[in-house]
């Protein structure tokens, strides 16, 4: 070997340590979390005087290559070509070596992080590595096929998209601030060309206190559970029509709830505007109350009907709930006078229910009173109940369900009862979020002119969340 290939030799080694080093301080850099300002500054200085020192002893190695062999170092050799081609074999070898390890590629892949965790668990989901923000995101899509078999009047058979939702949740500032958003999408089609997307869901939930959680905005009022179930957890295709009676809907207003005696009690008390949903002001001074208690004897019942989880040991709920009321300017049509609009009507509901889950058998009933004073003089009371039960056939697959309802309305009114049945069937492809359902129901509508007047629905139904 001649002095000249000793000199490239030495140059080359002091390039493939510079290399090394250079790999081995940005290892260190992305192996820390994130560091402080000034840190980083000192780091970057200390790697510039690294760099300097490099170029110095290559500059150095150069003249003693030149004076020995008496050429001009430019003429034979070009120090940006060197260092460009041997770095670029160096790296390209260093990195096809790295990356033919697992490890490594887990490690470097670990290196590299966003600002904000992003995927997919339970929805989309965006969140900061300290968890004090969260966005989640969950789309809800229910298509469906119904044919109505009418005694009276023609048949109708229609599709139609039933619900188009959006729901966005998560906290801000961190985790016990908790918010909840939903989004209902309509379009009414040909008839009036009209499109319009409701904001139905919007409220935050303060979590400091685990027993006694406070939430403000507007949501579906906990008078009742069939209610408070959320839409896409139901056994059934539609809630009951008891349920559509007595049920309070989603309105403004506060309330306070937490759960005790480890997770054994749930309650719910608070005061609602007393109007309709997106109402933002209150037509009187009076508050709708409310106040709601269940206790579970086997620990959490979860708000979902049917036994999907098949469970193996017995789950169970018993529960019961009173609202109170004050509504101005209601209009009530009697059977002996006709139409009595009163000034004021004090109305007070109460409702109870109970719930039994086991192997894939599910049952579930609620019951509904309502009082309402100060219409002619009278007192208008209104009852109603359904039960409901259903059993897996097939664990976590095919379920086949049943159902009763019914309401009767105080003999003071110009109203018929309302009974149905119905019975059900459904086949879970991914759980409640991908599932097929049918329901056949027979209503029942009792009045002196058609006391047998029968109608029949028919409804299949898809529905996708996730």
């Amino acid at each position: 070997m001649n002095l000249d290939d000793s000199v490239k030799k030495q140059i080359k080694e002091i390039i493939l340590m510079t290399i090394i080093a250079i790999f081995h301080y940005s290892g260190n850099v992305y192996a820390q979390e994130i560091p402080a300002i000034d840190n980083i500054t000192q780091q970057i200085e200390t790697f510039k005087r690294e760099m300097a020192y490099q170029k110095d002893e290559i500059r150095e190695l150069k003249a003693r290559l030149t004076e020995q062999t008496g050429q001009q170092i430019a003429s034979s050799f070009n120090e940006t070509a060197f260092v460009r081609e041997d770095i670029d074999k160096i790296v390209e070898n260093q990195i096809d070596e790295y990356f033919e390890k697992e490890e490594n590629r887990e490690e470097l892949a670990s290196y590299i992080k966003l600002p904000l965790d992003i995927g997919f668990k339970k929805g989309f989901y965006l969140r900061t590595y300290d968890n004090n923000f969260s966005f989640v995101m969950n789309p809800l899509f229910q298509f469906r096929y119904t044919f109505e078999d009418f005694d009276d009047k023609e048949d109708n058979s229609s599709f139609r998209i039933d619900r188009g939702r959006l729901v966005f949740h998560g906290n801000a500032y961190n985790p016990n601030i908790n918010y909840f958003i939903q989004l209902e999408t309509r379009s009414t089609g040909s008839k009036d060309g009209g499109k319009s997307v409701e904001m139905i869901d919007f409220f935050g939930d303060i979590t400091y206190v685990p027993n006694a959680k406070l939430r403000f905005g507007q949501w579906l009022i906990p008078f009742n559970r069939q209610q408070t179930t959320p839409i896409w957890k139901l056994q059934m295709i539609d809630r009951s029509v008891a349920n559509n009676e007595f049920n309070l809907g989603r309105q403004i207003g506060i309330m306070v709830h937490g759960e005790l005696l480890d997770h054994k009690l749930e309650y719910y008390g608070g005061f609602w505007n007393g109007n309709f949903r997106n109402e933002s002001r209150n037509d009187n001074n009076e508050h709708l109350w409310v106040f709601r208690a269940s206790y579970n004897p086997f620990g959490i019942y979860a708000y979902a009907e049917g036994d999907l989880e098949y469970s193996v040991k017995p789950k169970a709920h018993i529960s019961s709930s009173i609202s109170f009321n004050s509504v101005d300017d209601a209009t009530f049509a009697l059977d002996d006078i006709g139409a009595v609009t009163a000034d004021e009507i004090d109305k007070t509901q109460v409702a109870g229910e109970l719930g039994f889950k086991y192997c894939g058998f599910s049952l579930i009933s609620e019951y509904y009173y309502r009082k309402q004073s100060g219409v002619a003089n009278a007192n208008l009371i209104d009852h109603g109940f359904f039960v409901q039960a259903g059993y897996l056939l097939i664990p976590k697959r095919l379920e086949l369900a049943g159902r009763y309802s019914l309401v009767e309305y105080d003999n003071e009114l110009e109203k018929d009862a309302l009974r149905n049945a119905a019975v059900g069937v459904n086949y879970f492809f991914n759980g409640h979020k991908s599932k097929l359902q049918f329901n056949a129901v027979r209503f029942l509508n009792r009045n002196s002119e058609e006391p047998d007047n029968i109608d029949y629905k028919y409804i299949f139904q898809y529905q996708l969340a996730f």
